[in-house]
């Protein structure tokens, strides 16, 4: 298989691809299981492969989790296997996956590092450096299984280095022996800043606009959930138990935790909602109690008036009445922001206002911004590393390391007190003005 594909049938023309299907056990338990297929030219699959089975999650343990699934890595593996065997197969002399060499391993990533995406720009570092750490895994857990038959050997993937962890403390590790060279971009990454003043209109704005939606950004804003999270969030009633669960001291809600400890099945028709990225019981940042609630109790009215299939009660539904999936969730929110947030701040006769709205011409703003924005919340109000990990309901504390580095310039741009944030916010009696 090589570029020669183009010339054949579309029957005849393979290439590696994810494919990932829901289950649900008898109890509601969600999981997901994806594969690594071959699919030809008209997207139907041909062959299922065994490959996805390298692909290293919690390979040489003796338990694995049930929602366990490497589909992320699947990508990055499948992005190697039609690069090296499918489009220059036949140049490298590849024929099968056993073939592949650590030269071959060393052209993909460069490439990978150095093609523009479809959509422009670059692959950040991150990316790219994900990417290798996980194809180069792929490959030595092939060489461990099968030995003399692959040609490449973990020896030749790996070099042991010594690296100082932010503690200070140093610590030997396995490190990919490859160094892609890419193309440095000063805004590598989503464009996701929002100053405070902007989330004080975008909020009263969802409640008119976005109604189905507005407690959604809620949850990512004074929360931290991230957008497939907000779609696995359930209502207080579900027969998996409350989604939401409420401490009250003196008849005040002092604390709100919100159960995303497992992903369950929320529409009769199994279709995929949004995954969980760190199961966990996620609390509400205290600041942000107040007004939560008050976007809580304007989504339980919204609530009433809206269809949704009862037996799942899912927090968020869509306009069939099924529970909402992360990408309708997404193209709600872009719209919010182009159609009328956007507009909206153009036409403002304060400046700031409008130079952020040029900024939104240039740069989509994606539902992580909400995400970033709770972040930057936390280092300017004073939180530690374990905190703002706590608080986010990260893995590792890497996230939370990267945005203290930065909190001097988060200071100087985003400062503001807790005291004209929250009352902006509460006063969500009043409409945003008309367009």
């Amino acid at each position: 298989m090589d570029k020669e594909q183009n010339y054949l049938a579309p029957e005849r023309m393979m290439r590696y691809a994810v494919f990932s299907i829901r289950n649900s056990l008898e109890n509601g338990i969600s999981y997901r299981r994806s594969f690594i297929v071959l699919k030809n030219g008209y997207g139907m699959i041909v062959r299922f492969t065994r490959l996805e089975d390298y692909a290293g999650i919690y390979s040489g343990r003796t338990y694995k989790p049930l929602q366990a699934d490497p589909e992320p890595k699947l990508h990055f593996i499948c992005g190697m296997l039609n690069y090296v065997i499918v489009e220059n197969g036949k140049r490298l002399g590849v024929k099968h996956v056993f073939d592949i060499t650590k030269p071959m391993l060393e052209e993909y990533f460069n490439s990978y590092a150095m093609t523009e995406k479809p959509e422009g720009g670059y692959h950040k570092e991150s990316t790219v450096v994900t990417c290798i750490a996980d194809v180069t895994a792929f490959m030595a857990n092939l060489s461990r299984k099968f030995g003399g038959f692959v040609k490449v050997t973990r020896d030749e993937l790996y070099v042991e280095k010594t690296i100082r962890l932010h503690t200070g403390k140093l610590e030997v590790r396995h490190i990919p022996d490859f160094q892609a060279t890419g193309i440095f971009e000063e805004n590598d990454g989503p464009f996701r800043d929002m100053p405070s003043r902007v989330m004080e209109i975008l909020i009263p704005m969802a409640k008119k606009y976005a109604p189905d939606i507005a407690f959604g950004i809620a949850l990512q804003a004074f929360a931290g959930l991230r957008a497939g999270e907000v779609c696995n969030v359930r209502q207080e009633g579900s027969k998996y138990g409350p989604g939401l669960r409420f401490v009250e001291v003196g008849g005040q809600v002092r604390r709100v935790e919100i159960d995303l400890t497992r992903e369950y099945k929320l529409r009769s028709d199994d279709s995929d909602t949004g995954n969980i990225k760190k199961h966990r019981k996620q609390g509400v940042y205290p600041d942000f109690i107040k007004v939560f609630m008050e976007m809580y109790e304007f989504h339980k009215a919204y609530l009433k008036s809206a269809d949704y299939e009862e037996e799942f009660a899912p927090m968020f539904v869509n306009a069939n009445g099924l529970a909402m999936s992360y990408e309708t969730y997404r193209r709600k929110f872009k719209t919010l922001i182009n159609d009328h947030l956007r507009p909206w701040l153009i036409n403002s006769t304060d400046p700031e206002f409008r130079l952020y709205g040029q900024m939104l011409y240039e740069n989509n703003l994606g539902t992580h911004a909400m995400r970033h924005w709770f972040t930057v919340q936390l280092v300017l109000r004073g939180e530690d590393i374990a905190n703002i990990q706590f608080w986010r309901g990260d893995k590792s504390p890497d996230s939370a390391f990267h945005y203290l580095q930065n909190k001097g310039d988060l200071v100087r741009e985003l400062q503001i007190t807790a005291d004209r944030l929250i009352s902006a916010l509460l006063d969500i009696g009043g409409d945003a003005d008309d367009e």
